[in-house]
């Protein structure tokens, strides 16, 4: 994940020394530090799981067929 921070924050850079005004400039820049930051943190993302499936309460539960219905 590290390696994604660090080509973004270059990427930032780039978009910085080709920026025509001081503004763009100073944006690039700002968020080029942002990335830098997430980069030393480098925290390892929560692996998403699969949400467990739950029986249902019996006021929930579909209704079993009839069997006088065809």
């Amino acid at each position: 994940m590290s390696d994604e921070f660090r080509r973004r924050a270059d990427e930032c850079r780039r978009l910085a020394d080709a920026a025509p005004y001081a503004s763009d400039k100073a944006f690039w820049l700002g968020l080029m530090e942002r990335w830098q930051t997430l980069e030393s943190r480098d925290v390892p993302r929560p692996v998403r799981r699969k949400p467990k499936h739950r029986e249902l309460p019996p006021s929930r539960r579909p209704l079993a067929p009839s069997p006088y219905v065809r």
